[in-house]
């Protein structure tokens, strides 16, 4: 093979390690290509011999070979390439041309080669050439053993023994008829565990996307990105529109297209989206836009390709099936990671490609029979016997080799003395060019070096001037702040110092001042008094000076002033002229009439004139200007009319006011013009009247006379009755006789009255004896009324009297069935307790063997990279192996293994799964968070961190976690509210939780289906629609398009009453259209609604059921009618309103709405917001009261949608999780979370820690203790990335005890006597009972019913017989029983648990409750026992996968130590005469020799390698005499033992297991003390030695 052809395949071939025996050849290879020009141009050279080999070619066959140089003539015979195993030389790179190869045979002799050694190779450590040192080092990192043959396959093919050079197809293994082999046992090799179980689910998804990108090829006939670039090269939607366009050619598509991605490109998307609906694609398979758009679930947008390629392959579109990819690709493993780490970033759920094909329909491609062909059974035959050809095929290829191999070496023997000249001239030459490339690349580095070096320093000087100029300005200001403050600082100390003698410098100065002031006033009095004359002239100077000094800096003054001056006077002279024009306008005013009259007989001649003039050109053009006059007025009344408009829209109230008064003061004019009128004609009137009064009189007098006449019969009934009251004076006279006789009446009397009675028993007896089952129906129908109504009066009255709960009593006794399920639950549920343990251990256990393989990983990788380094570097080792290391950057990463990390890791991963689990918490912070009136950022703030606690509600474990919440929450909020209204004003943190989670794409898409057809088909798609429900805005409205329909003002006043308005025909078959239209579209939502209620998200019908669940708890009072209306008008107002509202806020529609179109939504808003309230339109409304019925009628329908919206199913039969899943889950719950956040919400807990947990014993309260500071956790963990990190969340078990578990105790003793008193005795209140004196009969009681409720065959138990009490009832009298109660009532009136105020009523309300909720917990136990029976299932599945995963791991781990410790290859050559040799020679004379090694240092070697540290009681300069021998005989057990001499050093003995050494330096020990605490050693370096000695570290 030609040096070109083997430098083209070193070039082709990729990277091999350099532990691989074949890089050492390949090393040589390429460092003996020839080297390329340096830059400058070379010196000319002398032209060479036409043979000789030049820079960057290989001979060619027209130049002069060997047959030429000297002439002998052989038969061409095809060359042969030299066997791989033959030493390379520099001759090596000539080209022999097959046709002109040299064939020759003389006497076989040996050609001496000197072969490249070790030490030659080291030397080339320091070589300018890459490949020489890379050689170097395989150098002084390889062995022997990596060129020992293992396998038939590395031998050459007819030479046994000798090995290729040439590299396998896999570094690990080779492959042989499919089946991939491992050769040999790398690093590598052993995470195949870990590396299956990150990868695969990314494995098996870019598989997929592989076949999505095939058949989207297939489809569009062009190539499309790679497939790790897939996902982002969709997001425009351009490829998805081009299969559109592809599958559709008859359609014209529109395409938008930018590098850069655009919101434009949702148009692309959208083509996409309506395809799907053209194919029919279901929803199950459809994505949303923002899954593809903002990346939030890429898995979906492939699901759903490969879902549109079966369905079209169904439909017959397409005649091809999507291809399956899963284990035909080959990925990187950084692909692999890249994609993992996206996909749990994501957090989303990744569909199941698997049975697509089975969904739609498709039968699977039958496999054909196979037929086996002439040629199928002559590949058989050949097959079966394959081993045998190629042995046969091995022998013959030998034998031709060595055939063609001697006759080569023969022509090479012959050719000797040409080719050792070649080789001398063309080593010479090579010589020669490398020289000169390094001279001519040092002259061109150095000119290189010293020009960058002259830039760089020349640009450093230019920015550092041109940054100093920039910040000129800056540094001044600086400057001068820093003096400014420094004069401050000294003013303020001096002001300060005088401050402080403030009171002793007032005095001194006083005195300074007036001494002063007395000395300079008589020095001034004398010299006054001496230059008196001379004072005078000065004085006079001096004013003279001062007074031209004054005229002049006037005199500038006015100069500068003189534009404010000219205005001044112009405002002066104005105000002449006008006091001048109105003395003119006075005089003439005094003359108005003359010259009134002389203009007024001017203008009439002017106008009489003009007039005249204009009226015979109006004649002229009297149809224009009509016409333009027509046009000007009707303009004008437009004009006009809309600015009265306008003007009386603005000021409706003002005119109606002024109407009102207006109307009021001529109604009170024209009383008062009446009244005046009948004053003046008072006299006259009062005749009138009297005339009137006597005509009426007479009238009414002949009137009675008339009827007295007429009741003529009446008369004779009055002197009937006159004769009746005669008659009855009779009767009276009568009745006095017979009381004189009145026993005999009595006893007659008696005696018929019983005969009646008789009769009428007899009657009734008869009656129930023949409806006697009629009778006994209607008593029990009676009594179970009587019994309903006290039950009633138990459940639902607030202080249940005695005699009802006395007759309730025995609904709190257990049957027998109830105690053995109570049984079989605390049994499963100790089971559970159990299980969990042992799963927790497992679960620790495994988590130690993480810990045990990341250490024995980091070991191999961090202990061999520091010694390499000290090799390569010099120094001792000691110093690189603090305790702090190897330490990762991370504290949360494993193989970081610090202890104090991996606690705060656990302790903060206990904390958020606290918070998760326990609502409790959260919703007090809540509650406290709205109680402060936090303001809106803060708020805010808490929002996001909460809604990334939970991790935005993306899987199903957040989303019910975070519902959990929310409904503690209400809970929370609906307890501290005193009634309905209360909850409706607050405004609560909660909803603000509700609100972000509403924002998801389930919840867009229900708000798209039901009010997105409402909106567009009547809203969007009728521009006209106007739904105006004010009829003066009705009729102002048709006004105006009847005057722009006619161009003619309108008969109709534009300013008249809404009452006369809505008289108008137009205006009021316009109202009522409009009325019409509104009600339809308001019965079409709530159609649309009935209709998708179904399909309305869990969540936010859940938090609805909470709500509805928690105000009926707190007001049982309130009817469940009026809380049903509020809870509704909840969902209303808080998620329905704001999307009916603004459609185009929540995606419902896409385009923006015009001023009306809002308008008139917000008009079925408002109906639809009667209708959720329940209530009617009233006077604010007073024009929509006709939709009253509609009202009322919808009211009563959305009654029903909101009762249907309650009912939902509990959520954990929703999400299927209970309080056990996280115990038994396979995979933990992960949180992805910012370092900032984490803490952020740890501050935001730990300063509210009293008030969300007020019991110390709380367990967040011990983990937030634990945890500290959040300020001290952020500075030591500085160094950590600010990039999200993966938490995953563990329980904390934690056993707290009640605080008040006693008192529970003892008031269920409490309540089992009482029962058992009120059972005995009765009274009006308990008590009653209590102080009543006991009798005889109450004993008797007593005595009988311990012998029903305690007898020995008894199936049933009594109430209260669980609780765990301290008394006897059976071994108690009666009077015992209520003393016993009495002592305990006592002790829970001190407690504050009860009180005599309301006669201990509290303890009949308790009991009450318990009869209450016997059945609610019957059902509850037999939900708890199935859920616990689940769980104990499902806790089983979870202990046989941890047994697996501990035994697989174990196996691991044994099998991983085992093979190091089995080191492969030839035995290590011990030179003679050394300590190893002399040790392993007594060994084994002894019959001692561990079985996996033995070794002895002397203390000194052991410390210059820095793995002894001390040695109590033996100075350094005793270690020289003292040996340490290290050997290990047990997997994983090392001894050491120190001698001195051949005598053992007493307690010098130790057997240390590899897990102390590695638990050392888990919890970061930088040494460790052996042979009880005399010897010391380094960690690190000590297992470091140990790795080297014991462990394979190839």
């Amino acid at each position: 093979m030609s040096p070109s052809a083997m430098s083209k395949t070193s070039r082709v071939s990729p990277e091999i390690p350099e532990h691989d025996p074949d890089a050492a050849y390949r090393s040589i290879r390429q460092s003996l290509r020839p080297l390329p020009q340096p830059p400058a141009d070379s010196p000319p050279r002398a032209e060479k011999p036409n043979y000789q080999h030049s820079r960057g070619k290989s001979l060619e066959t027209s130049q002069p070979t060997l047959r030429d140089a000297f002439s002998r003539t052989s038969m061409p015979r095809p060359s042969s390439m030299r066997p791989n195993s033959m030493l390379l030389t520099r001759a090596d790179s000539v080209n022999r041309g097959s046709s002109d190869s040299v064939r020759g045979h003389s006497s076989a002799h040996s050609i001496a080669h000197t072969p490249i050694t070790a030490p030659d190779l080291q030397s080339l450590e320091k070589s300018s050439t890459s490949h020489l040192r890379n050689l170097s080092k395989f150098a002084q990192n390889g062995s022997s053993d990596e060129f020992a043959i293992t396998t038939p396959v590395q031998e050459v093919v007819g030479l046994h023994g000798r090995r290729k050079l040439q590299r396998l197809d896999k570094p690990g293994g080779i492959r042989n008829n499919g089946i991939l082999t491992d050769s040999s046992y790398s690093w590598g090799g052993r995470n195949w565990m870990d590396k299956q179980r990150q990868f695969l689910q990314a494995y098996e998804y870019l598989c997929h996307i592989g076949e999505a990108k095939e058949w989207i090829e297939d489809i569009i006939h062009k190539p499309i990105p790679p497939i790790v670039q897939l996902e982002e090269a969709l997001r425009d939607g351009v490829t998805l529109a081009e299969i559109v366009e592809a599958l559709s050619p008859e359609r014209r598509i529109r395409i938008f297209r930018s590098p850069k991605l655009q919101y434009r490109h949702s148009d692309n998307i959208n083509v996409f989206f309506r395809f799907l609906e053209e194919v029919e694609l279901p929803d199950l398979f459809r994505f949303e836009f923002i899954d593809l758009y903002d990346k939030k679930n890429i898995p979906k947008v492939i699901y759903c390709i490969h879902a549109l390629s079966w369905l079209l392959f169904r439909q017959g579109v397409v005649a091809f099936r999507i291809g399956n990819l899963v284990g035909q690709l080959q990925f990187e493993d950084h692909e692999l990671e890249a994609m993992q780490k996206g996909l749990d970033r994501n957090g989303v759920s990744m569909p199941s490609f698997g049975n697509m094909g089975a969904d739609f329909g498709v039968e699977p491609e039958p496999e054909p029979e196979p037929v086996e062909s002439e040629e199928d059974r002559i590949a058989r035959e050949l097959h079966e016997n394959e081993t045998t050809m190629m042995d046969l095929q091995a022998q013959i290829r030998g034998a031709a080799v060595r055939m063609n191999l001697g006759l080569t070496m023969q022509d090479l023997w012959d050719s000797e003395g040409v080719l050792v000249e070649l080789q001398s001239r063309i080593r010479g030459d090579q010589a020669r060019q490398v020289a000169g490339y390094h001279l001519a690349m040092r002259k061109f580095a150095m000119e290189i070096q010293s020009a960058a070096r002259g830039f760089l320093f020349r640009r450093r000087q230019q920015s550092t001037e041109v940054f100093w100029k920039r910040r000129e300005g800056d540094v001044l200001k600086l400057q001068n702040l820093i003096r400014a403050n420094r004069a401050r600082n000294d003013v303020r100390m001096k002001k300060a110092q005088l401050s402080r003698e403030e009171a002793v410098i007032r005095e001194v100065q006083a005195t300074i001042r007036g001494f002063l002031g007395r000395k300079e006033k008589n020095a001034l009095w004398k010299q006054t008094k001496s230059m008196a004359g001379p004072v005078q002239n000065l004085q006079a100077s001096i004013r003279g000076m001062q007074l031209r000094k004054w005229a002049s800096g006037i005199s500038k003054d006015l100069s500068r002033e003189s534009n404010s001056v000219i205005s001044m006077q112009t405002i002066c002279r104005a105000r002449l002229s006008r006091l001048r024009v109105s003395h003119q306008k006075e005089s003439l005013q005094a003359s108005n009439g003359i010259w009134s009259a002389l203009q007024a007989l001017s203008r009439g001649n002017l106008a009489r004139k003009a007039l005249a003039s204009s009226f015979q050109e109006l004649k002229t053009q009297r149809l224009s200007i009509s016409r333009l006059q027509s046009l000007v007025r009707a303009a004008a009344v437009r004009k006009e009319v809309a600015v009265t408009l306008s003007l009386l829209e603005i000021e409706v109230p003002s005119i109606t006011r002024l109407q009102s008064m207006a109307r009021g003061i001529l109604l009170r004019q024209k009383l008062a013009e009446d009244y005046e009128v009948l004053e003046a004609q008072s006299i006259r009137i009062i005749s009138l009247q009297s005339l009137s009064r006597g005509l009426l009189f007479r009238k009414s007098n002949n009137a009675l006379i008339q009827s007295l006449r007429a009741t003529t019969a009446d008369l004779v009934e009055l002197q009937g009755l006159a004769r009746a009251m005669l008659l009855r004076d009779d009767v009276g006279n009568i009745l006095a006789e017979l009381e004189a006789e009145e026993n005999a009446v009595v006893e007659l009397q008696a005696v018929a009255r019983a005969c009646l009675v008789r009769a009428n028993f007899a009657e009734k007896k008869r009656f129930f004896k023949a409806n006697m089952e009629k009778v006994i129906k209607i008593q029990s129908f009676v009594r179970g009324r009587l019994q309903g109504e006290a039950y009633k009066s138990l459940t639902t009255g607030k202080d249940p009297p005695v005699n009802a709960v006395k007759n309730f009593v025995h609904l709190l006794n257990d049957s027998d069935f109830d105690f053995n399920e109570e049984i079989e639950f605390e049994r499963m549920r100790k089971s559970v307790v159990q299980q969990i343990r042992q799963n927790e251990m497992a679960e620790e256990y495994i988590g130690q063997l993480d810990i045990k393989i990341a250490l024995l990983v980091k070991n191999k990788i961090t202990l061999d990279d520091v010694m390499q380094h000290q090799k390569n570097f010099g120094g001792h080792g000691g110093s690189m192996f603090s305790s702090t290391s190897l330490s990762a950057s991370n504290p949360f990463d494993l193989k970081g293994l610090n202890r104090n990390s991996r606690k705060k890791l656990e302790l903060y991963q206990q904390l958020f799964f606290t918070l998760q689990t326990q609502p409790q918490y959260l919703a007090r912070l809540f509650k406290k968070v709205r109680e402060q009136g936090t303001a809106e950022q803060e708020c805010k703030r808490v929002e996001t961190l909460m809604m990334g606690l939970f991790g935005y509600a993306q899987k199903r474990r957040e989303e019910y976690y975070l519902l959990k919440l929310i409904a503690r929450s209400v809970k929370e909020e609906v307890d501290g509210c005193t009634s309905i209204q209360d909850y409706l004003r607050k405004n609560f943190f909660w909803s603000k939780l509700m609100s972000n989670y509403t924002r998801s794409p389930r919840d867009r898409k229900f708000l798209r289906e039901v009010l997105g057809p409402l909106i567009r088909d009547n809203i969007i798609e009728d521009p006209a629609l106007d739904l105006e429900s004010d009829p003066m805005q009705i009729y102002r409205s048709a006004i105006s398009n009847e005057e722009l329909r006619t161009g003619q003002p309108s008969r109709r006043p534009l300013d008249v009453p809404r009452e006369i308005a809505i008289k108008d025909k137009e205006t009021r078959d316009m109202f009522i259209d409009h009325l019409r239209d509104l009600r339809e579209i308001a019965d079409q939502f709530i159609l649309a609604l009935e209709d998708l209620l179904h399909k309305m998200p869990y969540g936010i019908r859940f938090v609805a059921q909470e709500i509805f669940r928690s105000l009926c708890e707190r007001f049982p009072r309130e009817k469940q009618e009026l809380i049903l209306q509020t809870v509704g008008y909840w969902v209303w107002r808080f998620y329905l309103q704001p999307a009916l509202t603004g459609p185009e806020q929540v995606g419902v529609i896409e385009k923006q709405l015009t001023p009306l179109q809002k308008r008139n939504l917000g008009q079925v808003g408002k109906v639809l917001s009667q209708v959720a309230m329940g209530k009617l339109f009233g006077g604010e409304n007073i024009y929509l009261q006709p939709l009253n019925a509609y009202v009322g009628e919808a009211t009563e329908r959305m009654g029903l949608i909101f009762s249907n919206l309650i009912s939902v199913p509990d959520a954990e039969d929703t999400f299927d999780i209970d309080e056990f899943n996280d115990l038994y889950a396979k995979t933990k719950p992960t949180l992805y979370i910012k370092m900032a956040d984490i803490f952020a919400i740890h501050n935001l807990v730990a300063t509210d820690l009293p008030l969300i947990c007020p019991n110390r014993d709380d367990m967040l309260r011990e983990i937030v203790l634990e945890l500290g500071s959040a300020k001290t956790n952020q500075t030591e963990m500085h160094g950590v990335s600010s990039a999200e990190i993966q938490m995953t969340l563990n329980p904390k078990l934690h056993d707290v005890e009640d605080p008040e578990a006693d008192v529970k105790a003892l008031f269920m003793e409490t309540k089992r006597c009482v029962l058992y008193i009120i059972r005995v005795q009765s009274g009006p209140n308990l008590m009653d009972i209590l102080v009543r004196p006991i009798t005889r009969e109450d004993d008797q009681k007593w005595q009988a019913l311990l012998n029903e409720e305690f007898a020995a065959g008894s199936k049933s138990r009594g109430a209260y017989s669980d609780a765990n009490s301290q008394v006897d009832i059976t071994a108690l009298s009666y009077a015992d029983l209520k003393r016993t109660a009495l002592e305990n009532i006592m002790r829970l009136e001190q407690f504050g648990r009860i009180s005599r105020q309301n006669y201990y009523q509290d303890l009949l309300n308790a009991i009450a409750l318990d009869i209450r909720t016997k059945s609610r917990r019957r059902i509850q136990r037999q939900r708890e026992l199935e859920g616990v029976r689940l769980t104990l299932g499902n806790l089983h599945e979870k202990a046989q996968w941890l047994e697996q995963q501990r035994k697989s791991y174990d196996n691991y781990i044994e099998q991983a130590m085992l093979t190091l410790q089995n080191k492969k290859g030839k035995k290590r050559f011990l030179l003679p005469f050394t300590k190893q040799y002399n040790h392993e020679r007594e060994l084994e004379r002894s019959g001692r020799r561990p079985k996996f090694g033995s070794y002895k240092y002397s203390a000194r070697t052991l410390g210059d390698k820095g793995v002894l540290v001390s040695w109590q009681g033996y100075s350094d300069r005793q270690w020289d005499k003292i040996n340490i021998t290290l050997s290990c005989d047990e997997v994983g057990v090392f001894s050491v033992e120190g001698s001195m001499g051949s005598i053992q050093i007493p307690g010098a003995s130790a057997q240390i297991p590899l897990e102390a050494i590695l638990e050392a330096q888990f919890a970061a020990s930088t040494y460790m003390n052996v042979f009880e605490g005399q010897l010391r050693l380094n960690v690190n370096l000590f297992l470091h030695l140990i790795y080297k000695k014991f462990y394979r570290t190839d």
